[in-house]
């Protein structure tokens, strides 16, 4: 018997995943992002990493089209966030406190399911310390309850 999506996302709630801001600019040049748990490092050599955009999402076409992107990895306590200066190399936002801030070239888009994947060569990235804003159980947590 097929598994439904209610319970494929319910299976899927008990692994935790860090929280991530994807940050693009739109075609009229103006800086957007979106939240996402969709990201995961590819490759060392190159440094490529992928994120995961729902077809459906209302950013999903400007950041399958940009010919680069940002991720944000959050800090525990940033489920409310906003962009900063100064920006990054490639112009797209910060989030002061934020864990990691990087830039990708998108290299392809690929087809999976009801998402695109997006594969980015690393160009520039900034690390800080803090914990992790995690997303787990339909709920953000950090490492300690």
């Amino acid at each position: 018997m097929p598994l439904t999506p209610h319970e494929f996302r319910r299976a899927l709630s008990a692994l935790a995943a860090g929280v991530c801001v994807v940050t693009v600019q739109d075609a009229a040049g103006r800086a957007t992002g979106m939240t996402a748990t969709s990201v995961t490092s590819l490759s060392l050599e190159p440094p490529l990493l992928l994120v995961c955009v729902g077809r459906d999402a209302a950013l999903h076409d400007t950041i399958v089209a940009a010919p680069s992107f940002g991720v944000v990895l959050l800090a525990r306590g940033q489920q409310e966030f906003a962009g900063g200066e100064p920006a990054t190399p490639a112009g797209l936002p910060r989030i002061a406190g934020a864990l990691g801030t990087l830039d990708c070239r998108r290299q392809a888009v690929l087809p999976g399911g009801d998402h695109s994947i997006v594969v980015g060569v690393v160009e520039w990235a900034d690390t800080a310390t803090a914990e992790p804003l995690l997303y787990f159980r339909s709920r953000y947590v950090g490492l300690r309850p």
